[in-house]
């Protein structure tokens, strides 16, 4: 049987708590994600604002802290006047970063509402490509100041009285990417950057902003870009965006791995941790170079694991039809395999909380079927194992990281060498004396997990949360919505000053156990 060991010392329990912001998602006008996805007044369970319910009460559960909105490329182009006043009066614009019709229906009140009505809060996105510090800064205006000026007056014509009281900005959107609108340099970029950064804080100096970082791995300007910006607005802002989809072929070249060997796909995760690793690097250069005592912190404002499995995998499915309202994409959904690589994602984000303080799913819906909710028009709608995975950390993440020491067996994959079987984060929780341990069995076989908890005296089993299916390729689709489950198991067990339990084959594990209280 494979195993795995942790060692735990309470001595080493990371001083600050997990930031809730770890815990995001991001909603873009992409596909069917806003139009048919979170907005369908023809739907039998849609609210009077046009609101799926269904879509909204699955949205709850993960208890979202905040969501980036409207992009992503959308915002490139994106002109928020059109987006605000009576829904009849505002303009059908091409959106062309899509090259979708945008009727501006669900605009700036819309949204934040449908935020409200899941339990979030916005992050707003400002378009820095196509656009300048003025606009930016009249979108600040008309947001967050109370009244008394031209555009907080206007919104309270528009019916929104008290301001919006949004304080987490990010600055733009994958300025560096040729894909985009609007694309710049990088000194350009960060000159514009920090004009607007005065700007807009000089409507507010409340607001947190994080600026644009490089857009992936695979743009020759990687890294360059992060220190050229960092160095021009490092005292400017607080973050800096890290953006990374697992599998995506313009960044994980199929010729870098074997995409049908199982353990290749799944290390790929720890190109993410080294993306997050060279990213902070960049960051504590530059932080050096000028003599601050400021440390930058990194925004994953977009990460989610592309199913490389998919019908459209090779970019040879239907065309898209342009200037479509809200087109359809897949909703095949992800197999096990990238489920799998979901859940190492997440762990490698708990891993770097201590400098990753934000973190956006991208995206919660829909998204060619890597979506953690999917959805058909005018049908009912399910999850991907992923929704499961990211409750899970939403839920019972929001402790404190313990450093821990682990080991574990090993095994060669097609292109990686001395590869772990497991990986896993632990998270404590001090009031309630809960200690919770994520771990992902990345082995075919079961796995014998021990735990040395020597630190903490006698605890008592709370629950062994997994997500599995029968097979690593099945997947939840609309005709079969339970081929990836989330179970409840009662199998741990508590030994002096450990714990062990069995982990299936290719499995995403919760282990939560709790530290009895002492009678005095």
């Amino acid at each position: 049987m494979k195993w795995g060991k942790i060692c735990l010392d309470k001595n080493f329990i990371r001083k600050n708590p997990v930031d809730p912001r770890l815990f995001g998602g991001f909603i873009e006008h992409l596909g069917d994600i806003v139009y048919n996805g979170i907005y369908d007044p023809s739907h039998p369970d849609a609210d009077r604002d046009g609101f799926r319910q269904d879509v909204i009460n699955l949205v709850r559960e993960l208890k979202f802290s905040g969501i980036r909105y409207p992009g992503g490329n959308f915002v490139c182009p994106y002109r928020w006047e059109d987006t605000v006043g009576p829904v009849q009066e505002r303009p059908v614009r091409l959106d062309l970063a899509w090259r979708q019709t945008e009727p501006n229906t669900v605009g700036l009140a819309e949204f934040e509402k449908w935020v409200k009505a899941v339990g979030s809060e916005l992050i707003m996105t400002v378009n820095l490509s196509t656009r300048g510090a003025l606009d930016a800064a009249n979108l600040v205006e008309y947001c967050n100041h109370p009244q008394g000026s031209f555009y907080s007056d206007l919104r309270r014509e528009h019916g929104h009285e008290e301001p919006y009281r949004i304080r987490l900005w990010c600055m733009g959107n994958e300025v560096d990417g040729a894909w985009n609108l609007g694309m710049k340099k990088a000194d350009v970029y960060a000159w514009d950057a920090r004009e607007a950064a005065k700007a807009v804080k000089r409507v507010d100096n409340s607001l947190e902003l994080i600026a644009v970082g490089s857009s992936g791995t695979q743009l020759d300007t990687y890294l360059e870009w992060d220190r050229t910006v960092l160095e021009t607005v490092y005292e400017e802002y607080d973050y800096i965006s890290l953006h990374r989809y697992m599998g995506m072929k313009d960044i994980d070249a199929p010729d870098s791995y074997d995409r049908k060997d199982t353990g290749d796909y799944l290390e790929l995760a720890e190109r993410f941790e080294r993306n997050i690793q060279d990213v902070i690097a960049a960051c504590d250069y530059v932080k050096g170079r000028k003599h601050s005592q400021k440390t930058m912190y990194i925004s994953a404002d977009e990460y989610n694991v592309i199913d490389i499995d998919g019908e459209d995998e090779e970019g040879s499915g239907k065309p898209q039809i342009p200037w479509q309202i809200g087109p359809a994409g897949s909703q095949r959904g992800m197999t096990m395999k990238s489920t799998l690589l979901f859940g190492l994602t997440m762990i490698k984000l708990f891993k770097y909380s201590h400098r990753v303080k934000i973190a956006c799913q991208s995206f919660p819906i829909n998204s060619g079927g890597n979506g953690l909710i999917l959805c058909e028009k005018n049908g009912k709608a399910w999850v991907n194992g992923s929704y499961y995975i990211f409750r899970h950390c939403s839920l019972y993440g929001r402790g404190n990281v313990m450093e821990q020491e682990a080991q574990c067996s090993r095994y060669d994959t097609a292109s990686f060498k001395d590869a772990g079987l497991m990986d896993s984060v632990c998270v404590y929780h001090e009031e309630s004396g809960e200690l919770d341990i994520f771990v992902v069995n990345k082995s075919a076989q079961e796995l014998e997990i021990s735990v040395q908890t020597a630190c903490f005296g006698a605890l008592t089993a709370l629950e062994h949360l997994t997500v599995e299916a029968g097979h690593i390729m099945d997947r939840n689709s609309a005709e079969e919505r339970d081929k990836i489950r989330e179970y409840s198991k009662q199998d741990i067990q508590v030994e002096r000053e450990r714990i062990k339990c069995i982990l299936t084959g290719y499995s995403w594990n919760v282990l939560r156990v709790r530290e009895r209280k002492e009678i005095v």
